[in-house]
């Protein structure tokens, strides 16, 4: 413990900001490891926005209702209109360098960052891959240039957790997604290019899925761009961020507050309030009874902030885990096979906080711990947000139709910060591959008539690919149980937002593409986390 103390005070007491610059590598480090940046609405400010692979034959929404009926006579369906499901291998222009052809995945003008990158291939041979090219500032001259495999997923330009194969093990070495979380700042513009390799004339990688999250900075932002020095120059940076992302918080010398432990009758609570101008930096749940899944779904996490609910889900849904007591090791959650579930959310609040565990389930639930770490705050009322929690549920969702499954929307000012998904999967096992989740997610911010953020697939959004079942965890993203992805069974999906958090000014709308390949049923359970100022609304539109 006293190691990692010293990491944190190391990391904190690091410059934020260059003399000449608002936005640094380190800067970005250091909110990436701090779990109150999403608290506040500071500047300087930014969108969040996607990238990706994205069918170009899905153009508007207002198609959704006849597109989602489509049905091929023969063969695979690869949908129609807003839902075709070509989403690889398409890419925002295509160039001619030194004789070559590269393939323009992003371009942006202005101050800004980038915070997520994800790919997956696919193709006919066993060195699949290309060679991925990112420029900075208007130079010609690429300021990375490395294969794809090495720049996404494995120790080439930067190690764990910077960069993660999802999943971290699987039967098949190449169909995993790669992922890079490594931070590229820039002050004038970015461009990323993808140049495939070719063997007798063809192309290695046929099919080039990607998903590219980036910062927009607001004109005038002076950022401290990203160069062949940044890594060296910021060795000891990176390596506190990275100590700090892949151990336990230390909230140890926190107060704490808890409810007195003790059996949960059907339709009892059980809360404990604090007062004060303070925020909750972790808070423990554990509980047991008979049925471990019934439980985990049927007891509700509640709390208000000064006089506000809003929180509302199953302790399973909000710890990751959904109705099975698994482990799920990322930055802002850890659950244990005793049954302790963490999180690391800080909560702030300006008068009071009440949290409250509700059994709504039909048998007895034994509360063993119900207790949160609080310190002092400082309640700000034109930065400071309170924090947020929803799910909702459907049973035996009909996909025989395509549409869009609203995740949430949200009325208000603020910034979205995770989700989590539990599905379980129906289709019958002699089938084979039965994937439920070949739905691209559909963000809307602020009344976009074309989402910002539109995807390649709901395992691409949660950074793994091609349906695999293994288990993983990483601070970013996880999944605690992959079981229904090829047969019948649960899965369980998560995605925390560290620095690709989506702010808002007005509203937010988040819809996943509900696709099955066999057009079987599924029960279908999303969260959504999110930091607003009081007062916001939200909603869930679905059957």
């Amino acid at each position: 413990m006293r190691t990692k103390i010293c990491v944190f005070l190391a990391l904190l007491s690091l410059p934020t900001f260059a003399a000449d610059y608002d936005v640094t590598f380190p800067s970005l480090l250091r909110d990436m490891t701090d779990p109150a940046a999403h608290t506040r609405w500071e500047k300087p400010s930014y969108r969040c926005s996607q990238s990706s692979s994205y069918s170009r034959e899905s153009v508007t929404p207002a198609t959704a209702a006849e597109d989602g009926k489509f049905r091929p006579e023969s063969g695979r369906d690869w949908g129609k209109g807003w839902f075709e499901n070509h989403d690889f291998s398409n890419f925002v222009r295509t160039e001619e360098v030194d004789g070559q052809t590269e393939y323009v995945m992003h371009y942006q003008e202005g101050p800004g960052c980038l915070v997520r990158m994800w790919t997956a291939v696919g193709g006919p041979s066993d060195e699949i891959g290309g060679l991925i090219k990112i420029y900075l500032d208007g130079s010609e001259t690429p300021v990375i240039a490395m294969d794809s495999k090495r720049l996404l997923g494995s120790n080439g330009l930067v190690g764990y957790p910077f960069a993660f194969y999802a999943p971290a093990k699987s039967d098949n070495d190449t169909w995993r997604g790669n992922n890079l979380f490594l931070p590229i700042p820039y002050n004038s513009g970015c461009k990323v290019s993808y140049r495939p390799y070719m063997v007798d004339g063809r192309a290695t990688a046929e099919f080039f899925y990607y998903q590219i999250n980036y910062r927009s900075y607001e004109a005038g932002t002076r950022v401290e761009s990203y160069n062949g020095e940044t890594l060296k120059k910021y060795a000891k940076e990176l390596y506190a961020c990275s100590t700090m992302l892949t151990g336990a918080q230390d909230v140890q010398k926190d107060e704490q507050a808890k409810a007195r432990p003790g059996t949960l009758r059907p339709g009892k609570a059980k809360s404990f309030r604090v007062k004060g101008e303070k925020c909750i930096t972790s808070l423990n749940v554990q509980i047991k009874a008979e049925d471990t899944s019934k439980a985990l779904m049927g007891t509700m996490l509640r709390v208000k902030f000064d006089g506000e609910q809003t929180v509302d889900c199953p302790v399973g849904m909000f710890y990751g885990i959904g109705p099975f007591q698994l482990p799920n090791h990322t930055f802002y959650v850890q659950t244990w096979p005793d049954g302790m579930m963490t999180t690391y959310w800080v909560m702030p609040f300006e008068k009071e906080t009440t949290v409250t565990l509700v059994n709504e389930s039909d048998e007895d639930v034994d509360v063993e711990c119900l207790q949160a770490t609080v310190r002092e705050s400082d309640w700000d009322d034109d930065k400071s947000m309170h924090f947020y929690a929803s799910w909702c549920s459907s049973k035996g969702i009909d996909s025989n139709t395509k549409f869009d499954y609203n995740y949430v929307s949200i009325k208000g000012k603020g910034r979205y910060v995770a989700d989590g998904l539990s599905v379980y999967n129906y289709s019958p096992a002699e089938r084979g591959d039965t994937w439920w989740g070949e739905g691209d997610e559909k963000i809307f911010v602020d009344g976009e008539s074309f989402p910002s953020h539109f995807g390649t697939g709901t395992e691409d959004y949660y950074s793994y690919a091609y349906c695999r079942p293994q288990p993983f965890s990483h601070p970013f993203i996880s999944q605690p149980i992959g079981d229904g992805n090829k047969t019948p069974g649960q899965s369980m999906d998560n995605r925390y937002r560290l620095l690709d958090d989506i702010p808002f000014e007005k509203s937010f709308d988040f819809y996943m593409e509900i696709w099955h390949a066999y057009y079987d049923p599924m029960d279908y359970a999303p969260v959504t986390f999110w930091y607003a100022f009081p007062g916001c609304k939200w909603s869930h539109t679905n059957p």
